[in-house]
């Protein structure tokens, strides 16, 4: 049997090869399609990126639940402290400009995946900055309700089986 960190590692390298070479519409789809528990490695990578749109950008902050985390003032008091944290972080690097391009629409107030209005019982503690309420304008429409043919959680099939594979063959 392989142990954990050798199939995270593992499952890393695969999802990492695909996103490093994956074109922008490809990594909205993938922010938007994929199962976010346990997906934070990718999802930081993605983060990490200055040629990330805006778009895209503002898409995971809101579907890591924005919303939610109006009514913590730090990470300590978050149930989450690295979403809490993260959170901040693309605070930080949109209004800093680290996302330059905002070529890919999306509008938080419309959005399926985490919207400012999730969470309308929660007490807002720090709201969220206005310029994180601001649709990006963006000419490319990225479709994401649904994964394309030949996807699964925003992954190529070839990649998800690939995945698949490699954690049923712990299982044996």
């Amino acid at each position: 049997m392989t142990s954990d960190n050798d199939i995270e590692s593992r499952a890393w390298n695969l999802v990492h090869a695909y996103l490093a070479d994956a074109s922008p519409a490809a990594w909205h789809v993938f922010a938007a399609r994929s199962n976010y528990d346990g997906n934070k490695q990718a999802l930081r990578w993605l983060l990490d990126q200055p040629t990330l749109d805006r778009g895209t950008a503002l898409l995971i902050y809101w579907y890591l639940g924005a919303a939610w985390h109006v009514q913590f003032t730090s990470a300590e008091q978050a149930l989450s402290p690295d979403t809490f944290d993260l959170l901040r972080l693309i605070e930080e690097r949109y209004a800093e400009g680290f996302y330059q391009a905002g070529n890919i629409w999306f509008d938080p107030h419309t959005s399926e995946g985490g919207r400012p209005d999730d969470y309308p019982k929660v007490p807002v503690v720090r709201p969220v900055p206005a310029i994180m309420l601001e649709p990006v304008n963006g000419s490319e429409l990225v479709e994401v309700s649904e994964d394309p043919d030949g996807f699964d959680e925003g992954l190529p099939l070839s990649v998800a089986v690939a995945l698949y594979a490699l954690f049923e063959e712990n299982e044996d």
